[in-house]
C-alpha cells in the first residue's frame, strides 16, 4: 500500500471515529455515536425557493459509498460526490437509505472549546460547475438503524432535492472510497 492509501486510510479511519464507529483507541472504542458531541439541530429558517432557469436539473451521483457497520452498533456513514450535467442550481434536501430508520446530513465543526462536533446539518445547494463533495472528515450520511451491511454489500437509497426530486443511489459497502484501491 502507498503513503497515499495509508494516509487516505488513516483519515478515513478518523472521520468514522468521530462518527461514533470504533477506532483503535480505548476511548472511542466506548463511545456510542450518541454520546459524541453533537450540535443540536437549529430550527432552519425557511428557505426561499431557488431560482428557476426554465431547466430542470440533472443531478450526476458518483462514488457513492457506504462504510461497514462498525463492531454491532447500527449506525453508518455514507458518502458521495455529486454535480449538475444540466441546470443551473439545486437544493439536496434529504437522502434516505432503504431498510434504514433515519438518515441525516451531517457535518463537522469545531466548538469553542476546541471540541470537534458533528451535527445535521441543512438543505446543501449545488450551482452548475460546482461539484459537491459528501466525504470522510468533512459532510455525510449518518444512517441510522440500518440493518448491518458488510464490506461487498450494496444499499439502495434515495438523494431528494428541491427542483431535481428524487435521485435513486446504489452505495457499495467498503471501508474506502470506490476510486482507491489496494495497489494505489
Amino acid at each position: 500500500m502507498s503513503k497515499t492509501s495509508v494516509l487516505l486510510a488513516a483519515l478515513a479511519s478518523l472521520s468514522v471515529a468521530a462518527c461514533g464507529a470504533p477506532s483503535d483507541t480505548e476511548e472511542s472504542a466506548s463511545m456510542g455515536h450518541g454520546d459524541m458531541h453533537h450540535g443540536e439541530v437549529s430550527e432552519m429558517a425557511e428557505l426561499p425557493p431557488l431560482a428557476d432557469d426554465g431547466v430542470m436539473p440533472v443531478i450526476d451521483v458518483q462514488e457513492a459509498w457506504m462504510r461497514p457497520h462498525p463492531g454491532g452498533r447500527d449506525v453508518t456513514a455514507a458518502y458521495f460526490t455529486l454535480a449538475l450535467s444540466a441546470g443551473s442550481v439545486d437544493r439536496l434536501l434529504s437522502a434516505r437509505i432503504d431498510g434504514a430508520e433515519r438518515v441525516e446530513l451531517h457535518g463537522h465543526s469545531m466548538n469553542d472549546e476546541g471540541m470537534m462536533q458533528m451535527r445535521a446539518i441543512g438543505p446543501q445547494d449545488v450551482s452548475a460547475g460546482e461539484t459537491m463533495v459528501f466525504a470522510p472528515g468533512g459532510h455525510h450520511l449518518m444512517v441510522f438503524g440500518l440493518a448491518t451491511v458488510v464490506e461487498g454489500d450494496t444499499a439502495t437509497g434515495t438523494l431528494v432535492f428541491e427542483r431535481a426530486g428524487e435521485v435513486e443511489v446504489s452505495f457499495q459497502v467498503s471501508p474506502l472510497p470506490p476510486s482507491m484501491s489496494a495497489d494505489n
